[in-house]
């Protein structure tokens, strides 16, 4: 039995965007287990080897009770050999493709050996193996002392795009990847239980957090805007329940941060449904299919924006302006790519 940790404060768990935007109806637990398989793998491996995952370190870092952990293992091996992720991709010609994937091969658990000893399916190795560009990472610990499997799977997809800095997903889209489909169907409980228990989540256990505003059609949620901050220490900036500051002048805020980065115009629109002016940034990012958003640097979008907006004059959304606004950021990428 391993008498040291694997892992420490500066572990990483890297995996694939495709994976991260992935459906995966799975336990905290059982993302745990899964993370810790991947913080071991090497940049340069080349294929899956069976691993161990003690379960000791499990306890140690998300704050778990031991003794029913080691009473949970088998019952662990058994869900985690049925769980499997589901990904949605586009075909050439705008097709909806589906393909779902058993995530490990084996997985197994001897009385009294203190650990799991897992190996990933072969398939798999396109989401982390040889990654050379489109992936995310992000800190094991962070991630392991989170409590709630929807603030894990929010915290994967803000890494994502924290280079950024901002985040839009529509209503569906977020539930689907949260599992989320048919639980909280009213919008004010997922409100609650997911999004605000995520960001009073990731403000205290993380190395970032998150404001957000939900776009609205009429009097219904359509869209969450995730504006994405580093966590510094010592910072009381915000007070997640409120008492320093409303969520609206916090957005409204760093929003401004942003103006001077990335051009972000938008006056940030309350939930009670005030009309936000025409956000380029928003735009740009909503209309970009996944492979164009993931093929960019943050310094290309950056600059990219800034020359589509001095091309877009207009405050009030539709067609017209959405379209002129994406050709202008698409010619100004062509540009700065030379």
């Amino acid at each position: 039995m391993a008498t040291q940790s694997l892992f420490d404060t500066e572990t990483r768990v890297v995996k694939s965007n495709r994976l991260v935007q992935s459906k995966m109806n799975w336990t905290k637990l059982e993302h745990r287990v899964v993370a810790m398989l991947i913080a071991q793998l090497e940049k340069d491996d080349e294929e899956f080897e069976e691993q161990q995952v003690y379960i000791k370190d499990i306890a140690n870092l998300s704050g778990r009770n031991g003794k029913s952990l080691y009473n949970q293992a088998e019952e662990i091996c058994q869900k985690l050999l049925d769980q499997k992720i589901h990904v949605r991709t586009y075909t050439d010609d705008g097709r909806r493709r589906y393909k779902g994937y058993n995530c490990l091969s084996t997985c197994e658990y001897v009385e009294g050996s203190g650990y799991i000893e897992a190996k990933f399916n072969d398939d798999m190795q396109p989401f982390l193996l040889q990654l050379k560009r489109r992936f995310t990472q992000y800190n094991l610990q962070c991630f392991m002392q989170l409590g709630s499997q929807h603030s894990m799977r929010i915290y994967e997809l803000l890494k994502m795009r924290e280079g950024i800095k901002y985040l839009r997903l529509k209503i569906e889209e977020l539930r689907e990847v949260l599992s989320c489909e048919h639980s909280y169907e009213r919008f004010a409980d997922f409100k609650r239980w997911v999004l605000e228990r995520a960001r009073e989540e990731l403000r205290e256990k993380t190395d970032i957090y998150f404001n957000y505003q939900v776009e609205r059609a009429g009097q219904t949620p359509v869209r969450v805007n995730f504006v994405i901050k580093k966590n510094k220490p010592g910072d009381e900036r915000e007070d997640v329940n409120g008492s320093k500051a409303d969520e609206k002048t916090l957005i409204q805020s760093d929003q401004n941060d942003e103006k001077g980065s990335i051009g972000v115009e938008e006056q940030a629109a309350s939930d009670e449904g005030e009309k936000p002016t025409f956000n380029v940034f928003a735009m740009v990012l909503d209309e970009m299919t996944q492979e164009e958003l993931d093929s960019c640097s943050e310094a290309e979008i950056r600059e990219a924006v800034s020359s589509a907006r001095r091309k877009v004059d207009s405050n009030h959304p539709d067609d017209g302006a959405a379209n002129k606004a994406l050709k202008a950021y698409r010619d100004a990428l062509q540009n700065v790519r030379g």
